[in-house]
């Protein structure tokens, strides 16, 4: 846990301090921990270092807010129903694990996400988190796909 968490501390605090947050600079979860390196282990491991992340600003009264976003599988059409369930998440994944982002909190495009995406009720317990899942999909002109995005906020 401690590797962990100072490993998502040195990648925050560098893209805190050279701005490279606004360029959504990510941090993979395989790049945190060998321990999650395949489709099975990302949900737990995604989660976990969401929490460390959070447990970061916190601790260091940073003005920032961590995302976890799960890429999941392009569509060429948009479709209505969302992951509903842990389950039907691995099915959609994409193959690309998820990462961890960072935002200033007054940033207006974070508010975008939450307003833009659909929030999932009931997909986990947001107390626990202390956050909440957002299911996005937009239009990706270069591949002419619906990218489809499964955020933690």
């Amino acid at each position: 846990m401690t590797d962990l968490k100072s490993t998502i501390k040195s990648w925050l605090l560098n893209v805190v301090n050279d701005g490279s947050w606004q360029r959504f600079n990510d941090l993979h979860i395989d790049k945190i921990s060998t321990v999650f390196p395949n489709k099975a282990s990302w949900f737990t491991g995604g989660i976990e270092c969401y929490i460390q992340a959070k447990t970061v600003i916190e601790e260091l009264d940073l003005p920032y807010t961590v995302e976890l976003a799960f890429p999941l599988k392009s569509r060429k059409t948009k479709i209505d129903h969302l992951v509903t369930s842990v389950s039907s998440l691995y099915k959609n994944y994409d193959d690309t694990p998820p990462s961890l982002y960072v935002f200033r909190n007054e940033w207006k495009e974070l508010q975008e996400l939450t307003t833009k995406g659909s929030k999932l009720q009931g997909f986990t317990s947001g107390k626990i988190l202390g956050g909440n899942f957002f299911y996005f999909q937009v239009f990706n002109e270069d591949d002419n796909e619906i990218r489809r995005v499964l955020y933690l906020i």
